[in-house]
């Protein structure tokens, strides 16, 4: 091999291995996705987003939060209702709110106008929650209040007014210049609004000018069944802005029958007005957890009880400060005892043989027990249950019952099934047809020497082949 050669051929595998790494490379982020670090125990999305219908002054629309929140519509009579994407204007996690829930960075918000630019003409934007609201957990934020003002209301689940003290204000701040903030307010203003607790009204800058970062916000310390904001001009062209938040953490537990972890069960998770928020169910190791609930109390959650278990009361438990684990279900089976005797197929007893008793209910152990020498046996079982016994490794031959609903002998004996019949088909005999050719009169028949003629006559040919060979060759020399 040339050099040029060999150096072509080392680059050509130099090319291939590259190639291999990145086709290894990206086989295995396709199976196995990018490296992500544990998660927290609150859920990461904890904002709200939003969806926007209609048309100036009778938009619809949804607001959704994570962690079993209740189902959010709202009704505005606002000139103008837009979704802005949270890629340049933000909470961030150095503002009082972004402290409790985290950076509202790429999350989406509500941005509002007025019904109309005039003090008189208020939008009136009602949420409406499917059910009532948790009592704590969560907060919304309203944002750029400066040459406007938001009243704020709300109504209880039997739809009497909530006193303005448990809209739950937390306080004022101007969301930039903040640490991971948005850049804003180049005028380094660091406006803020005022709160009036009489009244319920977040009013801008006495002057009414036009500022930007100035916000308000709030967390309920009562369930809601409305919030209702009334936003109203007082200088200008303004805007507002709303955010909602939740902080979320999640339950789990184990299930077990007898101390065996049991799969397969399902759990059902209320909130503190009684609707579901989740019904998870119990992995093969017993094992149930629930993701992001909302951080509050009043929560329940109980199990369904397995096939022959005594039921459990239903647990309660909060998701106040973290995760919530150990609510665990620890059913137990009452057994009865059962005596009798078992017989094999040709009716003889089986004496001294190990025998499993196997209750059709999954989530239900197994019972092992030893006959004695006239096949008799005492076996604790499940009162009620379908079983299955087989006698020593004949799984074929199982024996089917159900066992009593109380202590005691059974009716009669257990006679082991027969063991499958099985038969092994007689191969159908096959003939092979003779076959007669019929004499070619044109070839004269040959005398019968006791071989076969088809012997000499492909000798025959082989020698005229050879003979052909030679001519060809001598011809070539004589041509030399």
């Amino acid at each position: 091999m040339s050099a040029a050669m060999s150096r072509a051929w080392r680059s050509r595998r130099r090319v291939v291995a590259a190639a291999a790494g990145i086709l290894a490379a990206g086989l295995a982020l396709a199976l196995t996705g990018p490296s992500v670090g544990p998660a927290s125990a609150a859920e990461a999305n904890t904002w709200g987003t939003f969806s926007v219908d209609g048309a100036a002054r009778a938009y619809t629309g949804t607001m959704t939060l994570p962690g079993g929140f209740p189902a959010t519509s709202f009704t505005s009579t606002s000139r103008q209702a837009t979704v802005v994407s949270g890629a340049s204007t933000w909470q961030s996690a150095g503002t009082p709110v972004g402290a409790v829930y985290g950076s509202s960075k790429g999350r989406p918000y509500l941005n509002q106008r007025p019904n109309a630019d005039n003090p008189t003409s208020p939008a009136i934007t009602t949420y409406t929650f499917a059910t009532p609201t948790p009592a704590s957990g969560w907060s919304f934020v309203l944002g750029d209040i400066d040459a406007d003002q938001a009243t704020v209301s709300a109504t209880a689940a039997d739809g009497s007014a909530v006193p303005v003290s448990d809209l739950g204000f937390q306080g004022v701040y101007n969301y930039c210049h903040q640490a991971g903030g948005p850049s804003c307010d180049a005028a380094n203003l660091n406006d803020l609004p005022t709160w009036f607790p009489a009244t319920g009204v977040l009013r801008g800058n006495t002057a009414g000018d036009d500022t930007e970062g100035a916000s308000g916000w709030f967390s309920p310390n009562v369930s809601l069944k409305t919030l209702t904001i009334s936003y109203q001009e007082r200088k200008g062209l303004p805007v507002y802005q709303t955010w909602f938040a939740t902080k979320t953490f999640s339950p789990s537990g184990t299930v077990t029958v007898d101390g065996t972890p049991t799969g397969g069960i399902q759990l059902t998770v209320r909130d503190a007005s009684g609707a579901v928020v989740g019904s998870p169910t119990t992995a093969d190791d017993g094992t149930w957890s629930l993701p992001g609930l909302v951080s509050t109390s009043g929560y329940t959650v109980s199990a369904e009880t397995p096939p022959g278990a005594t039921a459990l009361d239903p647990l309660a438990f909060d998701t106040l400060d973290a995760d919530t684990p150990g609510l665990d279900f620890a059913f137990t089976a009452p057994t009865v005892a059962v005596t009798g005797t078992i017989e094999t197929d040709t009716g003889e007893p089986a004496s001294n043989e190990t025998v499993v008793f196997t209750p059709d209910a999954g989530d239900l152990p197994a019972t092992t027990v030893t006959t004695d020498d006239a096949g008799a046996f005492t076996a604790d079982l499940f009162p009620s249950q379908r079983y299955t016994a087989v006698i020593g490794d004949a799984t074929d031959q199982p024996i089917r019952f159900t066992a009593p609903a109380a202590s005691g002998s059974l009716d009669a004996p257990l006679v082991q099934t027969p063991p499958p019949v099985t038969s092994t088909p007689t191969p159908t005999p096959t003939t092979t047809p003779s076959v007669t050719t019929a004499a070619d009169p044109s070839v004269p028949e040959l005398a019968m020497t006791g071989s076969s003629p088809a012997g000499p006559i492909g000798l025959g040919v082989l020698l005229a082949l050879g003979g052909a060979g030679l001519v060809v060759r001598a011809r070539l020399r004589a041509r030399r």
